[in-house]
């Protein structure tokens, strides 16, 4: 009868925890050699790892070259991105140049409007931004003043070129009377239609400063036969000498110049409307040497969005 012997041999065994940190006697550790010496090796067996000291990459022999792992260029698809500029195709010979810049800062970087800047969800603090709200060619685009923070932001400003004077205006007599010349502003009719064209809101207060001059309500008369009336960049106007502005949002928060004497007041007028800015206005509370009125234009702009 055959006897089967069996040995049992009985070694350490080092348990590796897959789950704990790696000691550094457990790493894989690959040749290190420079470009000159990586290229050197003679007839090196396909699949061969090594680690380039010269660039700090990891290449895989196949069965002509040496190919880094990490492909070129397809980390752009990590930074890339509406507020990063990037150029380069991620090779040693061509690295890659990441500059983050605000949008719109320069006239070929033109956005449409304040609130499509805003929107392309970059840091846009308050301030001076290249617009082309026509669409077109850059060629025609524009800088305007960005208000990226009131009210949900992305406000275009459309500011005045002089403040309206405050003076007496007329000696015969009160009567209904549109001031002879409109209002001059910074931009030019064509840029501003073109920033309303891709608009949606429109907001400006009138700052109107008077002495002897009724504006709105008239508190002795406790009547608004007085009130003043607008009208728009695009010519449109509002109702005059009464309460109420139809198809006009209009409210007068502060209305001092309802008091009828020397007295220098103002009253404001809260508009909010997408014909803005207001280039005239209508009075009726205005024939007497004594009687001045006027405006502070320039630091009431008209804002689009």
């Amino acid at each position: 009868m055959k006897k089967l012997y069996i040995l049992l041999i009985v070694t350490s065994l080092n348990v590796l925890d897959l789950n704990a940190a790696p000691l550094s006697d457990e790493l894989i550790v690959l040749h290190n050699a420079t470009t000159v010496e990586m290229n050197a090796i003679v007839s090196p067996t396909q699949g061969s790892l090594i680690f380039n000291t010269d660039d700090k990459e990891v290449y895989e022999r196949n069965t002509t070259a040496w190919n880094r792992i990490s492909s070129e260029g397809s980390e752009t698809k990590i930074i890339a991105g509406n507020c990063m500029n990037i150029t380069g195709i991620g090779t040693i010979s061509d690295p890659y140049v990441v500059n983050g810049t605000l949008p719109a800062k320069t006239q070929s970087t033109a956005g449409t409007t304040c609130k499509q800047i805003l929107d392309l969800g970059c840091a846009t603090p308050d301030g001076i931004y290249w617009i082309n709200p026509n669409g077109g060619t850059t060629a025609d685009a524009f800088q305007v003043y960005c208000d990226m923070t009131t009210d949900g932001g992305g406000w275009t400003r459309l500011e005045y070129a002089a403040d309206l004077p405050h003076t007496n205006r007329w000696t015969s007599g009160d009567a209904d009377r549109w001031l002879p010349n409109n209002f001059t502003l910074t931009l030019t009719d064509t840029q501003i239609n073109d920033i309303r064209a891709v608009s949606t809101e429109g907001k400006q207060r009138y700052h109107g400063s008077c002495q002897g001059v009724i504006h709105y309500n008239y508190a002795s008369g406790s009547s608004y036969n007085y009130a003043f009336g607008f009208r728009f960049h695009n010519n449109d106007e509002t109702a005059f000498d009464q309460q109420n502005y139809p198809s006009t949002n209009i409210t007068v928060p502060n209305d001092s110049c309802e008091v009828n004497n020397n007295t220098l007041y103002s009253t404001d007028f809260d508009i909010v409307d997408i014909r803005v800015p207001v280039i005239n206005v209508h009075s009726r509370d205005n024939g007497n040497s004594s009687e001045k009125f006027g405006s502070p234009l320039t630091s009431y702009p008209a804002w689009l969005r």
